[in-house]
Order: structure tokens, then C-alpha cells, then sequence
């Protein structure tokens, strides 16, 4: 599991959760973000699909999961590197982009597409100067057709995830005790320990460089191994996730994998299937400003 949904169920009462008013403004600014995705990918030929909660959504209630905050979309590498120039350059007085390639990156390797004049800081960004609203990208990653360096890409992401995430609790184990405890904790920040030979900035690039060692944009597999079930769980033939079917969310056309509900039952079970209220957790915040859009 993600850190982003244990965080949810963080302990500590004294940290506001969203009210359903401000869920209903964040999820309106959300739309506004994806809108000018959807226009940019038009325009350029990009490609980018709904995953995770939100494809979860579209199929379940063609919109929003109800108590959702925020917007998970995937996307190649290759366009994904043309998306990062088109905001940069044409949209940089509006959004600002995260990067694992970036010299302060604070050890994020899921880009993010942050709203300017926005804040929303959870309790999993205690650092972060620029907490805009966002929206998260998950890159679809290029994986080898051979068997033996198909491996060797998988244990590497493993490994450089596993790695980076226990430096990252180690950076921040004050704010993180909070969210996760017990034996594994413990391991983790020792682990961290060790790794903190080099910068939590440093493995965020090292781990960004592995995931994208893979060149062929033709191969046969790919794998998004910033999701939740990592680079073996989300391996799959690249017609399962590169091709789209149109699907409506919140009113508008947006895009699913063609294999949607292969992909979500493989990931998820029975994704159809609304959890009891206890499950239905919505993410706690430090800071919650609209600004302008309010």
C-alpha cells in the first residue's frame, strides 16, 4: 500500500480531515487541471489515461470516487517528457511540475502537476515549499522483452523503490511516525539510516534513472512501477495499458485503458463493490487555501 492511502488513516485526531464542502471545491479545481491536460494532449498528440481511484471512478460512479481528493492519470515516458516541456514553457505562469530530475526534488519520484496560487499540503508533505493542488502522473515504463533483463529491471525497481522509500521515512520519521509504527517502521528507518549515505534528492534520481532504462518505446511489456502493486504487479503487455477507450468522467470524455476492467480486477478484485463507510477515508491536510479559486 501506498504511503498516500495509509495516510488516510494517520492516528494523530489534532489534523483536520476534509469537510464535503472543500472536497467539492477540490475536486472542481481537479477538473479544471485535467481540462488543459486533456487540451495540451490534444493538441501535441499526447496520450494519457485514467488509473487507479480514478479509473475506479469513471467505471464505478463516471466521475469521481466520492470521497476521492485528488486525480491519478499515466502516461509513456517518451510523452511524458513532451508533456514536462509544453507546461514549462507554455503553462509556467499557471502550473508548476515535480520531476525526479529535479536538483530539489525532495525525494518524489511520482511528477506531479501543481495548481499556482493553490495550497494543499498533506501530512505526507511537510517540507514541500509549492503545495498547489495536483494532480498525480504515473509514467508507464518501457520493459525489456528478454526474460533475464526483464528480471534484472524488475529487482532493480524493486530495490530502488524499497530503498528510496526507506530514505525518505528516515528524512522525515518525525512526521511519519504518525502514519505507520511498529517492527516494520523500525526496519525501514534503520535501513534509511544506511542508505543516508547519499541524499534523499540523489536516490530520487537514481531510482528515476532505473525505472526508465528500458529505450525501446516498441517493446512488447510495460510496467508502472510507481503504483501500488510495483514494477511485477503492474507488468503487463503494452496493448493493456497503451491502448485507450474513450469513457465519461464527470461529463466529459476522458480515457481508460481498452483492457479497464481486466487491468482493475487484476489490481483491485472486485472494483465494482463499494466499501463499508469505515474504508471510505478521506486524506488529512495541513494547510487547505484556495486562493483565487475559492
Amino acid at each position: 500500500m501506498r504511503l498516500h492511502d495509509v495516510s488516510k488513516s494517520a492516528s494523530n485526531s489534532e489534523v483536520p480531515i476534509l469537510s464535503e464542502e472543500q472536497l467539492k471545491k477540490l475536486q472542481k479545481l481537479l477538473l479544471s487541471i485535467l481540462e488543459d491536460i486533456d487540451y495540451i494532449c490534444d493538441k501535441y498528440n499526447l496520450k494519457y489515461i485514467l488509473i487507479g481511484g480514478s479509473a475506479i471512478g469513471a467505471m464505478r460512479h463516471k466521475g469521481f470516487i466520492p470521497w476521492d481528493d485528488d486525480i491519478d492519470i499515466a502516461i509513456t515516458r517518451k510523452d511524458y517528457n513532451e508533456l514536462v516541456k509544453i507546461i514549462r514553457t507554455e503553462y509556467s505562469n499557471k502550473y508548476s511540475i515535480f520531476d525526479a530530475n529535479d536538483d530539489k526534488n525532495y525525494g518524489r519520484i511520482i511528477p506531479k502537476i501543481r495548481l499556482k496560487g493553490t495550497t494543499y499540503r498533506t501530512i505526507l508533505e511537510p517540507d514541500l515549499e509549492d503545495c498547489g493542488i495536483r494532480i498525480d502522473i504515473f509514467l508507464i515504463e518501457n520493459v525489456f522483452n528478454n526474460f533475464l533483463l526483464r528480471n534484472i529491471q524488475g529487482i532493480g525497481c524493486l530495490f530502488f523503490g524499497f530503498a528510496l522509500s526507506c530514505r525518505r521515512l528516515y528524512s522525515h520519521k518525525n512526521e511519519f511516525k504518525n502514519i505507520v509504527s511498529g517492527v516494520s517502521f523500525k526496519i525501514k528507518k534503520f535501513l534509511g539510516f544506511i542508505f543516508s549515505f547519499a541524499s534523499l534528492e540523489t536516490w530520487a534520481r537514481w531510482t528515476n534513472k532505473w525505472y526508465s532504462i528500458c529505450k525501446k518505446d516498441d517493446s512488447k511489456y510495460v510496467s508502472v512501477p510507481t503504483d501500488g502493486a510495483h514494477f511485477f504487479g503492474e507488468l503487463t503487455n503494452r496493448t493493456n495499458l497503451c491502448d485507450r477507450k474513450e469513457i465519461i468522467f464527470e461529463g466529459k470524455k476522458r480515457y481508460v485503458p481498452s483492457s479497464v476492467d481486466s487491468y482493475l480486477t487484476r489490481i483491485y478484485g472486485n472494483y465494482m463493490k463499494i466499501p463499508p463507510i469505515e474504508k471510505q477515508l478521506r486524506s488529512k491536510y495541513l494547510e487547505y487555501n484556495l486562493g483565487k479559486y475559492e
